[in-house]
């Protein structure tokens, strides 16, 4: 098991953490993480999860729970799936992917 501020392993416990399996306090990537933003095949994030099964505040992917959700099939507050489009995350989203490119130029 790695361990430390940054964690790099098959099964890791960090801040900033990338492993198969993992735990990332700040961020996780990898296949199963949990943390307060992760993004993995299975993403158990408090704040951001990415990933095709993701929890978080903002959740994006295949199947999600969150407040904000963008998925293909999800669970939430706001939600935008293929049969619910929700102006308010619809919104959310926009603005999301603004700050996002905004940030990346």
């Amino acid at each position: 098991m790695a361990k430390g501020i940054i964690a790099v392993g098959q099964f890791a416990v960090g801040l900033i953490t990338f492993a198969q399996v993992g735990i990332g306090l700040l961020f996780g990537f990898g296949q199963c993480i949990f943390g307060f933003t992760a993004v993995a095949q299975v993403a158990f994030g408090l704040y951001f999860g990415l990933g095709q099964i993701s929890t978080g505040w903002t959740a994006i992917g295949q199947i999600c729970f969150g407040y904000y959700v963008l998925a293909q099939v999800g669970y939430g507050a706001h939600l935008w799936t293929q049969s619910v489009k929700d102006p308010e995350a619809i919104r959310y989203f926009h603005q999301l992917w603004e700050s996002v490119v905004g940030f990346l130029s």
